[in-house]
């Protein structure tokens, strides 16, 4: 299994996210992060299990259960690199500015 990396952008933007739900619900930002850590864990073990994003199949995309997020994501030859924890609400690709 290859390990995966957050960009810091993403990593920036699950904080972010967990403290958000934190401050609505006790508990509920550590549920966040353990279904985002339970995604990663689903990618890491089968990769090209997840659908290609449609605006550039370099890039995957694997839906967070339980919360409105999508990872969206590529794999390296050493690691996968997580690059954005997008709300699915959020502007579509607002994230390729990053590459």
């Amino acid at each position: 299994m290859k390990l995966a990396l957050f960009a810091s952008a993403a990593r920036d933007e699950l904080h972010a996210a967990a403290e958000w739900y934190e401050r609505h619900a006790l508990g509920l930002g550590a549920a966040f992060v353990d279904c985002v850590d339970d995604a990663v864990l689903r990618v890491r073990k089968t990769p090209d299990a997840f659908p290609e994003w449609d605006e550039d199949p370099r890039f995957r995309k694997v839906l967070v259960q339980r919360f409105p997020y999508i990872l969206f994501y590529r794999e390296l030859p050493t690691e996968i690199q997580i690059i954005a924890v997008a709300h699915g609400a959020r502007e579509p690709g607002y994230w390729t500015r990053r590459r």
